[in-house]
């Protein structure tokens, strides 16, 4: 019976000190003022890739919510603020060569616009445009190890455009 008692005391006592919570759910900061809500649209796409739309918008909203500068909001109008992100362009260059005609490493470059606004005004805040390169190996014999190698290349890359966003944003806000 004794064990069972520091168990359950055990158990009680951890979630109170684990210190997670659900995102948004942060307290108050001292001075009263909340921060700013951010919403994170689906991306547009204008390239050839496919489901590039969700990959930025995911890497992004994954990796502001690490920051208590903002709230974040799945939708825009809850939001102080949207940011918007477009892929203008994917392209794929072979960067190292095994022989003339076997290529062993190859880039992708991809290009993104972003836009911060106030949603009641339309106010840009903040705009820029983003080119983020990442290089991957090529599998010559094994073509499904090929795209997995490119895909991961990508997921690099929308990682990359988060991390940039975010310092940037902190300048910002």
């Amino acid at each position: 019976m004794h064990r069972w008692a520091w168990c359950l005391v055990i158990l009680l006592l951890m979630p109170a000190g684990c210190g997670y919570r659900p995102v948004g759910s942060e307290p108050v900061p001292p001075g009263g003022k909340e921060p700013p809500t951010l919403a994170v649209p689906l991306f547009r796409n204008r390239s050839t890739e496919v489901n590039l739309e969700a990959l930025f918008a995911n890497a992004l909203t994954e990796t502001l919510a690490q920051s208590r500068t903002w709230r974040l909001t799945p939708r825009e109008e809850n939001a102080d603020l949207v940011l918007e992100g477009e892929v203008t362009s994917v392209e794929y260059a072979s960067v190292a060569f095994f022989d003339i005609d076997q290529s062993l490493v190859r880039r992708v470059t991809i290009r993104v616009d972003l836009t911060l606004k106030q949603r009641g005004s339309g106010k840009v805040l903040w705009k820029e445009r983003e080119v983020l390169t990442d290089d991957y190996p090529v599998e010559q014999r094994n073509y499904l190890i090929g795209e997995q190698t490119k895909a991961m290349g990508i997921r690099r890359s929308a990682h990359t455009l988060a991390r940039r966003v975010l310092e940037k944003l902190l300048l910002v806000l």
